[in-house]
């Protein structure tokens, strides 16, 4: 007994040891050193010394990734997957394979695979293959990226209003990152994205459509409009924008509208001529305000925003007679146009 329990306590102090130096290696690289290089010469490391602490060694991997810039990094899970020992993990009883065989090691490896969906990472066969080898055909770890491959590509490009194909993978400028978000967001198809290039790098974009302009053109000369700031986010990269804004002209739409049916069908076509000659909104005309305008600026704050909306004035006239409070400040102040 008292060998034994010898034994477990200084199998646990060297587990202690080599996870504090594991640590270690990870914190002692300096920020400016820290890339995949540097990262897969940690794993190749731990690999050299075959040590029994490889689910420990993996969690403390994980931490750090997003410090490596390795979080996206497809060959680098495969690194980290490829440290599970092969074959002696795998159920060969029935018993086996109905409870958790391994559990600390599958909810490792699971783990893993989460951090990959959760930055957008897709597997492919490899990946599948390594797993395989490690726990088995079917197992906890296995279903999860027999999951992944076959949702993730169907998901990929779920949002119909995004093409990742124009984000991933490239090296995109702000005004760039700017006008994809503008597009994302616009929902009416005639809006038109306009990028105006300034001196000294300096940018701004607009998105407007003829009907925005023309909700600007029915404006009575005083009304009050206002300029404020909000953020969107393009994938893993944040955008702050702005609005171009005006209280709601029309009552609230009524979400559950009753509508009586003539079942003689004697009156049709009177509700067919009131249908037509109901006031109908527009995309941008919402219930608690109207959106005349969106834009992106190079700088955010009241006086970039002032120079946007002179830029604005060029194809809206009527902008010169409205009272626009610019609100991108703490303190907020009506244009003096």
């Amino acid at each position: 007994m008292i060998s034994n329990f010898v034994r477990s306590f200084s199998r646990s102090l060297t587990t202690r040891n080599e996870l504090v130096h594991v640590q270690k290696h990870f914190e002692g690289v300096e920020p400016e050193k820290r890339d995949r290089e540097s990262f897969l010469a940690a794993v190749a490391q731990f690999k050299e010394k075959r040590g029994r602490t490889h689910v420990e060694f993996i969690n403390t991997a994980l931490k750090y990734m997003k410090d490596y810039g390795v979080h996206k990094d497809l060959e680098t899970y495969k690194t980290l997957l490829d440290i599970f020992p092969k074959g002696k993990m795998i159920p060969q009883t029935a018993f086996q394979k109905i409870f958790l065989h391994y559990p600390m090691q599958q909810n490792c490896c699971v783990k893993v695979l989460d951090e990959m969906e959760w930055h957008g990472v897709q597997p492919d066969k490899e990946i599948h293959d390594i797993v395989v080898n490690a726990f088995g055909e079917w197992n906890f770890a296995t279903k999860k990226v027999k999951r992944m491959l076959y949702w993730m590509p169907k998901l990929k490009h779920s949002n119909k209003y995004l093409d990742r194909r124009h984000v991933e993978g490239k090296s995109l400028s702000p005004s760039e990152l700017a006008g994809i978000a503008l597009k994302m967001m616009s929902r009416d198809p005639a809006a038109a994205i306009s990028l105006l290039k300034l001196p000294e790098d300096a940018w701004m974009v607009t998105s407007q459509s003829l009907s925005q302009q023309k909700l600007i053109e029915d404006l009575k000369t005083g009304d009050e409009i206002f300029v404020d700031r909000s953020t969107v986010y393009v994938q893993d990269n944040k955008i702050d924008y702005i609005i171009l804004s005006g209280p709601p002209k029309l009552p609230p739409l009524e979400e559950f509208k009753k509508e009586e049916m003539d079942e003689n069908y004697e009156n049709w076509f009177e509700d067919w001529k009131k249908r037509r000659t109901e006031a109908r909104r527009s995309i941008h005309e919402q219930d608690f305000e109207i959106i005349y305008a969106l834009g992106a600026l190079y700088k955010n704050d009241n006086t970039t925003a002032f120079r946007w909306i002179e830029n604005l004035q060029k194809t809206n006239k009527n902008l010169e007679t409205l009272r626009i409070r610019l609100r991108l400040d703490g303190n907020s102040k009506f244009n003096a146009i």
